[in-house]
């Protein structure tokens, strides 16, 4: 039994580690969207200024 309980900790280990990385991935991810969305408005808003 100790064997089964120490493998179905690192099995749970694992999948913690795994979940902490998508979610830093799906934080990455919008990061860079907003960022990219940022930028477009910039342009936009250029754009709407020398059009002036």
């Amino acid at each position: 039994m100790d064997a089964v309980d120490a493998g179905m900790n690192i099995i749970f280990f694992i999948f913690i580690i795994f979940l902490i990385s998508r979610v830093a991935n799906f934080i990455k991810h919008t990061k860079d969207k907003l960022e990219e969305m940022d930028k477009k408005i910039d342009e936009i808003r250029e754009y709407l200024d020398n059009k002036d």
